[in-house]
């Protein structure tokens, strides 16, 4: 549905995450991508047992929020994707819904990823 995941320049709006180092420092901004690693963990395995049950109007509210928890922290191509799971859960399309499911699950870790790099860099 998406570019592929290889071209990684994408997931992120480095300015954003740029502006939050500068505001918060390498160590406060590690603390704050902690803690939303683990929320959006929580969140994709709800989601993930939203969308297999079928129970679509909670996997909207569920990608909505991944969704803005994304974009707080600059990543944007994880964003993009929880808004897309979210449009497709509200028009009820059961069989977009698993496809952008794996997409959203393959853009944390590659969102992850690439803000660990980023950091380790900044630091």
């Amino acid at each position: 549905m998406d570019k592929p995941l290889e071209n990684g320049a994408d997931h992120l709006e480095l300015d954003q995450v740029n502006g939050l180092i500068a505001a918060a420092g390498v160590d406060g901004t590690r603390e704050i991508l902690d803690a939303f690693w683990r929320s959006t963990e929580e969140l994709l395995d709800a989601l993930s047992a939203q969308v297999g049950d079928g129970a679509l109007a909670l996997a909207a509210q569920t990608a909505h929020a991944i969704k803005g928890s994304a974009a707080n922290v600059g990543a944007s191509r994880l964003a993009k994707t929880a808004a897309q799971l979210e449009i497709a859960c509200k028009a009820e399309n059961a069989d977009a819904a698993p496809v952008l499911m794996r997409d959203t699950r393959a853009h944390f870790e590659a969102a992850k990823n690439r803000l660990t790099e980023h950091l380790l860099k900044s630091a």
